[in-house]
């Protein structure tokens, strides 16, 4: 009887995230893969990155994009960062790109945690967390955070917490369907 409440509330939760503003940030934590028929146009997203360049998402464009939201000072964004640079040097660069999104970090800070962890992908610079609070299913200030989006540029995974090289590759081939 309690595993069937659990379940029933599993998939409550995961059938409730695209909603994600009117839930808590508690009951998104986790991932959940969206199908094709209820994906949503990704906002557009742009702006300077950690290396002084301009990147714009919309620029991906037939590509799978994974956008990793993220802050030196995060904890579960430092658990993560090897898996997520372990996924980016397995990824076929010709069908998937990594974005980093480094939000209400201080510069020197980011930098720092870019060379601690081989982040070898661009990160756009969310300063004010703006960029961020804008992604549909994702709480405002939830980090770390990482939205899967299609080749058409629409969302097609969510991971609310930190994430997995496995669960990476896992969302980017059920968005490539």
């Amino acid at each position: 009887m309690a595993l069937a409440v659990l379940a029933a509330a599993v998939t409550a939760s995961v059938s409730l995230a695209a909603c994600g503003r009117d839930l808590p940030p508690s009951a998104l934590v986790g991932a959940s893969s969206i199908p094709v028929a209820e994906r949503e146009p990704m906002p557009h997203v742009s702006g300077p990155t950690l290396s002084g360049s301009t990147l714009d998402l919309s620029a991906l464009r037939g590509k799978v994009v994974v956008l990793n939201s993220w802050a030196s000072w995060c904890g579960p964004c430092t658990q993560e960062a090897p898996q997520i640079a372990e996924f980016r040097n397995t990824a076929d660069p010709s069908k998937v790109a990594v974005v980093g999104l480094d939000v209400s970090d201080k510069s020197g800070d980011a930098k720092d945690f870019v060379v601690k962890y081989g982040i070898t992908y661009p990160s756009i610079v969310d300063p004010e967390g703006a960029l961020l609070a804008t992604v549909p299913g994702v709480p405002p200030a939830a980090l770390p955070s990482t939205v899967i989006i299609d080749a058409d540029g629409r969302i097609a995974g969510r991971v609310i917490g930190a994430t997995t090289a496995q669960q990476l590759r896992d969302l980017v081939a059920s968005a490539s369907e």
